[in-house]
């Protein structure tokens, strides 16, 4: 049986959660991003719980001592926050692909290699909290927190195309490189771009 986590929410809406009472017996670890933002005057963190392969987020508001759970099913594309659809997600092929790859990443030849890219369409619930749509587009962007989102396109931005439409394109394109010592560094270019036309982004991760 799993346990209930002391922890709790934000904003309106936020990101997360399925069925949660599946969560019965097996194995759990729980994530929580180091950093606390501040919203409306307000402390959150948000909180990862895997169950079973299956990640939950908590999305804690520290102030109020409340919790929302956020839930991204992955077969279905349905992000659920407790347990209500929220916002759907689905890969896309963009016809700005091809020429976002040279956008997203200026690179040189020699040292970084393609690996991989991929385009998701996300729709969303008008009304969306920007907390909320920070969790969703972290979702489909591999080892970027909620928090990076915030910091990178900024809570204001968020709050702004939430308000504005219901619909946006995330693009994902990885890069490798082989060190002299074997090692092989990787990096992540991601690029936000709702229907409003704006452009968020590159933004690059790099890992080793």
């Amino acid at each position: 049986m799993r346990k209930k986590i002391i922890c709790i929410f934000l904003v309106l809406i936020i990101i997360s959660t399925c069925t949660f009472s599946t969560a019965a017996a097996g194995r759990k670890s729980d994530t929580a991003e180091k950093d606390i933002i501040k919203i409306d005057g307000m402390d959150y963190q948000y909180v990862d719980e895997t169950i079973n392969g299956e990640t939950f987020t908590h999305i804690i508001n520290l102030t109020l001592n409340t919790e929302d759970i956020l839930y991204y099913n992955q077969i279905s594309g349905t992000v659920f926050l407790n347990d209500e659809p929220i916002a759907q997600i689905e890969n896309a092929v963009s016809l700005n692909n091809s020429c976002n790859r040279n956008v997203i990443a200026p690179l040189s030849e020699n040292y970084w290699k393609l690996h991989d890219s991929t385009t998701k369409r996300i729709t969303w619930v008008q009304g969306i909290a920007a907390a909320a749509l920070a969790a969703v587009i972290a979702a489909v962007i591999p080892n970027v927190g909620k928090i990076v989102v915030i910091a990178k396109i900024g809570l204001t931005a968020l709050s702004v195309v939430a308000g504005a439409c219901v619909g946006a394109y995330v693009d994902c394109v990885g890069y490798t490189h082989v060190q002299n010592n074997g090692y092989v560094q990787a990096r992540l270019d991601w690029t936000f771009r709702p229907s409003t036309g704006d452009v968020y982004g590159p933004y690059s991760k790099y890992t080793l």
